[in-house]
């Protein structure tokens, strides 16, 4: 089973850009790779020997990997990477082979070869200073996998390998992530809540907001959702204000605030035109308008919902719940 997470990693990009950075694993931290691969460091990260010959030759299939891999060209990256890590077991770069073997791999969606690559770097390479890294996309690659112990058990290892590494606030917040995506909402809240306190610097603030307003909402305690919820807002960028905006909404309704709740509605209605929950925002204007016993507007707003998403299941529901009460 693949679970698709439209996870955003940057607040500037578009919501199919974020989805595109979640799947390849790249984040506000990540450049093509770390820093400490960069291809001027001729000693590596690793923890090997060798002579010089061999040194010069396991170079230069790095680096030519790593051309590779720096124009996403992952297929013949890995082949490249792979032809180090079994030809040259000694060399200085086995371990960067080994890391971006696995990248390669998540880069290509093969998530279980990913995790077999981080956990061979990991058995070979003890040491190697790409542990945190590994188990940071070790449990990428499980979550993607819907593997959510595995996952969990990678995230928490990631932050423990290096509380201060490039991946660390990521890894933090997919602990959290990871307990909403496997439907355990109570450590989800105290996870992210958690978070949301120790990182407030981390570009994943507002993403841990707005779950841990879903987790509230999910389990129906609607006025404790409202707080995260409208906190998403301190990051005017975010790819994660619409659906704030809807759940904020969808809270307030639920509290039987509807002048509040309509509000919320028309906001994301006015402002959020890509929305994938516009005809969810009509629908609870229509059941807004039947609440309030205004069948006429209840109407008007029905008829916009039909004429601009005749496909949505919304419509049907919509008129149902016109028909029930009476309009």
């Amino acid at each position: 089973m693949l679970v698709t997470l439209m996870e955003p990693s940057g607040r500037s990009v578009g919501r199919v850009l974020s989805a595109l950075a979640l799947l390849l694993g790249l984040s506000c931290h990540d450049a093509a790779f770390p820093g400490r691969l960069d291809a001027s460091d001729p000693d590596g990260g690793g923890d090997g020997g060798g002579n010089d010959a061999a040194v010069a030759v396991d170079e230069a299939l790095f680096q030519e990997a790593l051309a590779l891999y720096d124009g996403a060209l992952y297929p013949g990256a890995l082949a490249k990477f792979e032809e180090l890590l079994a030809g040259y077991p000694d060399s200085r770069r086995h371990d960067n082979a080994g890391y971006l073997a696995g990248r390669c791999r998540y880069a290509l969606f093969d998530y279980a070869g990913a995790i077999a690559a981080f956990a061979e770097l990991q058995r070979s390479h003890p040491a190697s200073p790409f542990t945190d890294e590994a188990r940071y996309f070790s449990g990428r690659s499980r979550l993607a996998l819907a593997d959510y112990v595995g996952a969990l058990e990678d995230f928490r290892a990631a932050v423990v390998a290096d509380p201060a590494g490039v991946y660390a606030d990521n890894a933090d917040y997919y602990v959290g992530r990871t307990c909403y995506e496997a439907g355990d909402l109570a450590t989800a809240v105290v996870e992210l809540g958690r978070f949301e306190v120790e990182r407030p610097a981390s570009t994943f603030l507002d993403n841990a907001r707005y779950y841990l307003g879903r987790s509230y909402f999910d389990q129906r305690s609607y006025t404790a959702a409202l707080g995260p919820l409208e906190r998403v807002r301190l990051a005017p960028e975010s790819t994660y204000l619409d659906d704030a905006t809807y759940y904020l909404g969808r809270s307030h309704y639920a509290l039987a605030e509807r002048q509040a709740a309509l509000v919320e509605f028309d906001r994301l209605l006015a402002d959020f035109a890509a929305s994938q929950y516009l005809d969810n925002a009509l629908y609870y204007e229509v059941r807004i308008a039947r609440d309030d016993g205004d069948c006429a507007a209840a109407r008007v707003v029905l008829e916009e919902l039909a004429a601009r998403f005749p496909g949505s299941p919304y419509v049907a529901r919509a008129q149902s719940y016109l028909v029930a009460g009476g309009c």
